[in-house]
C-alpha cells in the first residue's frame, strides 16, 4: 500500500454560533441574581465596565421601546458586518474568560459562597453574614464530637459518619460500605455509631425511622416492652390495624391510644430542625401588580443590574489616540460594548415573554389557581414572534411573583384536557387543584374513591379517567381512599 498527501477542496455548510450569541444565550438563562454575579466578575476584569443595581423607574418602564431597538441593532450589525469592529471575539482570550466566569458563577443551591472577588470594602459584610449564618446540622454535631470522643481513631471514624449524615438526621448508608471504603472494623464503626446517636438533636444517626423512635424514647426514660414492639411493627400501624397490634402490644385500647399519641410526639426526622446547607433565597425576576387600566408586569429593579460604560473616559483615550495603539482597552471597550446591548436584549426579552404569560393567565390572577388555562411555549413563541428555545430558556429557572403567590414562569405551562362536554380544554394544572380541594372537603370517614372523582370530574364537565385520577393524586403525593380512611380511623383513636 502507496501513502501520500493529497491536496482537497471540499465546500459545506454547518451552523457556527459565534462568542456573541452564546454569550447571549446564557444570559437569557440567568436570574437576576446570577446576572448581578455575572456582571461583578466581567467588572472586575474589564475597567470599562460598571455595574449599576439600582435601575430606574424609568429605565423599566422604557424596556419594552428598547426592545426592538437593541435586538434590531444587534441582529442588523452582525448581518452587516458591522460588528466586527466592535467583537470581543477578537480577543484571543475571550472565550476562555467568558466559559470560566460562567462556570465558576455559585448555584442557587450551593452552600460555599463565592470569595473569589470580595473587595476589601466588602470583607466586614462577608465576615458579619458568615457570623449570622445559621449553623448546619454538621456543624452542630461536629462541635459534640471534639468534646465526645478522645480516641484518634474513634474520632476519625465519627468525622467520615458525619459525612454520610442526610438532612433529615439519618445515616441510611450501610455500614459494611463503609467499613470498606475506609478501611476500619465493623464493630469499630458500630461502636462509634452507638456514641454518636447519644448526641443532640436525639434522634440523629438512626438508620430507619423504628430506630430514630426509639432513640428519642429511650433519651426520654419512656421506652417500655410494649412500645419497642409497637414500633417493631410501624408497617401494620401504617395500615391501621389496631386489632392485631393490640395483640402484639398485649395493649388495651386506652393504652394502644395512648402508645399512639406518645409516637406522634416525636420527631422523626431531627435533622430538619437544622439548617442543613447554606441555601441563597432567590427573589422574584419579575413583578406583577394591578394597575388601574390592568396587570402591570415589571422586572424586579431592586435586583436587577445594568451595564453602565464610561463614555466620557473613552473619549479621552480616543482624543490620545490610546485606543488604536492598545489591543487590550479596544477589546475591552468592544466586549463592554456588546455585554451591555446583550444585558439589554435579555432584559427586554424576559420583560415581553413574561407579560405575554400574563396576558395568557388573567383569569388565574383574577379568579385563582382553579382557571389556570392550557398553554404550551408554542403559544407564547407565536405570539412574541420568537423561537420556542428561546422562551424555553427564559423561562427555565426566573420566577415571577404574583398577588396569588411566587411562581416559576414554566408553573403556567400546562397541557391541556378535554371536555366531557363543549370540547373546552382545561389545564392539568388546574384539574389537579380540583381534584385537591374535593379531597379536601370529603367527609372524613367515606373518603372520595378515584372512581367517585373521575365521575364527579365528568359532572363537572371535565372527561378524566380513573388512572389519570390515580397519577394526578400520587404527584400531589395524597393517599389513596383506603390509606385516608385508616389514617381517619388512627386519628379517631388517639
Amino acid at each position: 500500500m502507496q501513502l501520500a498527501q493529497q491536496i482537497k477542496m471540499r465546500q459545506s455548510q454547518s451552523l457556527v454560533m459565534t462568542p456573541q450569541l452564546q454569550q447571549a444565550i446564557k444570559l437569557l438563562q440567568m436570574t437576576n441574581l446570577e446576572l448581578c454575579q455575572y456582571l461583578e466578575n466581567q467588572q472586575s476584569e474589564n475597567p470599562f465596565i460598571e455595574v449599576d443595581t439600582n435601575t430606574t423607574s424609568d429605565e423599566n418602564n422604557n424596556l419594552k421601546s428598547q426592545s426592538m431597538e437593541t435586538t434590531s441593532s444587534i441582529s442588523e450589525d452582525i448581518q452587516n458586518g458591522k460588528s466586527l469592529s466592535d467583537d470581543p471575539s477578537n480577543n484571543q482570550d475571550y472565550e476562555n474568560r467568558y466559559e470560566t466566569e460562567l462556570s465558576e458563577r455559585p448555584k442557587l443551591d450551593s452552600p460555599t459562597p463565592n470569595t473569589k472577588n470580595i473587595s476589601s470594602d466588602d470583607f466586614d459584610d462577608y465576615i458579619s453574614n458568615l457570623a449570622n449564618r445559621p449553623e448546619t446540622l454538621k456543624e452542630h454535631i461536629k462541635k459534640q464530637i471534639s468534646l465526645e470522643f478522645r480516641n484518634s481513631k474513634e474520632l476519625m471514624i465519627a468525622s467520615v459518619l458525619t459525612d454520610y449524615l442526610e438532612p433529615t438526621g439519618w445515616m441510611s448508608t450501610d455500614i459494611k460500605n463503609i467499613s470498606d471504603e475506609i478501611n476500619c472494623d465493623v464493630v469499630e464503626i458500630e461502636n462509634a455509631l452507638e456514641k454518636l446517636q447519644k448526641l443532640e438533636p436525639a434522634g440523629v444517626f438512626a438508620r430507619n425511622l423504628s430506630e430514630c423512635l426509639k432513640i428519642q424514647l429511650v433519651e426520654k426514660s419512656m421506652l417500655s416492652e410494649g412500645l419497642s414492639s409497637l414500633l417493631e411493627n410501624l408497617d401494620l400501624l401504617a395500615k391501621g390495624e389496631l386489632k392485631q397490634l393490640m395483640k402484639i402490644t398485649n395493649f388495651n385500647k386506652e393504652e394502644i391510644s395512648n402508645a399512639i399519641s406518645t409516637i406522634r410526639s416525636l420527631n422523626p426526622k431531627p435533622g430538619e430542625a437544622f439548617l442543613f446547607d447554606e441555601t441563597i433565597q432567590n427573589s422574584p425576576d419579575v413583578i406583577v401588580t394591578k394597575g388601574n387600566k390592568g396587570w402591570v408586569v415589571e422586572l424586579n429593579k431592586s435586583t436587577l443590574p445594568a451595564v453602565v460604560i464610561d463614555e466620557d473616559y473613552i473619549s479621552k483615550l480616543n482624543s490620545k489616540k490610546q485606543i488604536d495603539n492598545s489591543s487590550f482597552i479596544a477589546d475591552s471597550i468592544a466586549s463592554a460594548r456588546w455585554l451591555k446591548r446583550s444585558v439589554e436584549q435579555r432584559n427586554s426579552t424576559t420583560l415581553t415573554i413574561a407579560s405575554a404569560i400574563i396576558a395568557q393567565q388573567e383569569e388565574f390572577l383574577n379568579k385563582g389557581l382553579s382557571h389556570l388555562k392550557p398553554m404550551v411555549l408554542r403559544d407564547i413563541a407565536s405570539t412574541v414572534g420568537m423561537h420556542e428555545s428561546t422562551v424555553s430558556r427564559v423561562t427555565t429557572g426566573l420566577t415571577i411573583e404574583t398577588p396569588k403567590g411566587c411562581y416559576a414562569m414554566k408553573y403556567f405551562f400546562s397541557v391541556s384536557l378535554n371536555s366531557a362536554e363543549n370540547g373546552e380544554m382545561h389545564a392539568a394544572t388546574a384539574v389537579r387543584e380540583a381534584i385537591k380541594k374535593l379531597i379536601s372537603e370529603e367527609p372524613s370517614k367515606k373518603p372520595l374513591s378515584d372512581e367517585s372523582i373521575a365521575n364527579i370530574m365528568k359532572k363537572e364537565g371535565i372527561d378524566l379517567a380513573r388512572r389519570t385520577v390515580a397519577k394526578y393524586r400520587e404527584i400531589m403525593k395524597i393517599p389513596s381512599s383506603a390509606q385516608r380512611r385508616r389514617q381517619t380511623r388512627l386519628a379517631e383513636i388517639s
